[in-house]
């Protein structure tokens, strides 16, 4: 990657961040109308796109578990360390599919067009067992192949980011509880249209009291967006592993921008976000990529500090 990549990957960030910032702002005076302009209940191929969104960021830290897995075997630690790493990473990897396997049938997903998925653990194991786990091999041989001694940090940065996207969505979830306009067109007392910039309070009593779920009150931000944004920094993390998709750097960028504003799309069309909530995670999603990239170019450049702005590796 040469210095004027890097570049050029943090102008395209930082552009992102303007057009979705602006997104927000509009959201945040007209998420109702708009709302209600392109509401479209039982959307089935939006169901579908929107499943898929969560995909990516769980099947990648399968994958790139693996990987690790790898360089930690055949790294330079004591026999005790390298058996806690790999268990470390091991149990990430079974959580990581476990969990991403369980959204897909949630109610968010699958599981609210065929309810008998929705919290169907015995699925969620046979799920992540076709879908999830062989990655984690194919991720393990990927890695003996490369030859690339700066793969292991690579890693652990981008997991760090993966870390940081999930715990920020779920505690600014928690915090706001606002109802999703999915549940407030359904005209339950007491659950109207609430801004996000507003806390709803008593989430917890309406919940036991009209039977909902708890995610029903999880609208702001919104998750997919943080992870289906996610695959910008995603698509940048395959390169690794697949060099010769290092010419079309440009091209991932663009496909991974276009993939999330398109799940953000679906989440509106199917009630369960505003246009703040998605524009609020595409946001939290572009930041963390940026400082991914950021961070991926400290680790180059610390192995190369003499690297000019033409040569690249």
């Amino acid at each position: 990657m040469s210095i004027k990549k890097y570049t050029w990957q943090i102008v395209f960030h930082i552009i992102t961040l303007v057009i979705f910032t602006a997104l927000f702002f509009v959201g945040t005076f007209y998420d109702e109308t708009i709302a209600a302009a392109i509401y479209t209940p039982d959307n089935l191929p939006a169901i579908f796109i929107t499943t898929a969104g969560i995909y990516p960021f769980f099947a990648s830290a399968v994958l790139f578990m693996g990987t690790l897995t790898e360089r930690t075997i055949h790294s330079g630690l004591n026999k005790p360390l390298k058996v806690l790493f790999c268990c470390i990473c091991a149990g990430l990897a079974l959580y990581s599919g476990f969990e991403g396997s369980r959204s897909l049938l949630s109610v968010d997903c699958l599981g609210g067009v065929f309810p008998a998925l929705n919290h169907n653990t015995p699925i969620a194991i046979a799920v992540s067992i076709v879908a999830a786990y062989p990655l984690f091999f194919l991720g393990y041989r990927l890695g003996a192949k490369s030859k690339d001694k700066l793969l292991a940090k690579k890693i652990l940065g981008l997991v760090a980011i993966m870390l940081i996207a999930l715990l920020s969505m779920e505690v600014l979830k928690i915090i706001f509880s606002r109802p999703r306009y999915r549940i407030v067109v359904r005209g339950y007392e007491g659950i109207g249209f609430v801004p996000w910039y507003e806390p709803f309070s008593g989430a917890a009593g309406f919940i036991e009291s009209f039977g909902l779920e708890k995610t029903d009150l999880h609208s702001f931000p919104s998750g997919h967006s943080v992870l289906s944004i996610s695959c910008v920094y995603i698509l940048l993390s395959v390169v690794w592993l697949f060099p010769k998709l290092k010419k079309r750097v440009d091209l991932l960028l663009i496909c991974g921008l276009t993939f999330g504003m398109i799940v953000m799309f679906t989440r509106m069309q199917l009630g369960a976000h505003y246009l703040s909530d998605v524009s609020a995670g595409a946001i939290i999603g572009t930041a963390l990529s940026l400082i991914y990239v950021i961070i991926q170019h400290r680790i180059f450049m610390s192995r190369h500090p003499g690297l000019s702005r033409e040569k690249e590796y």
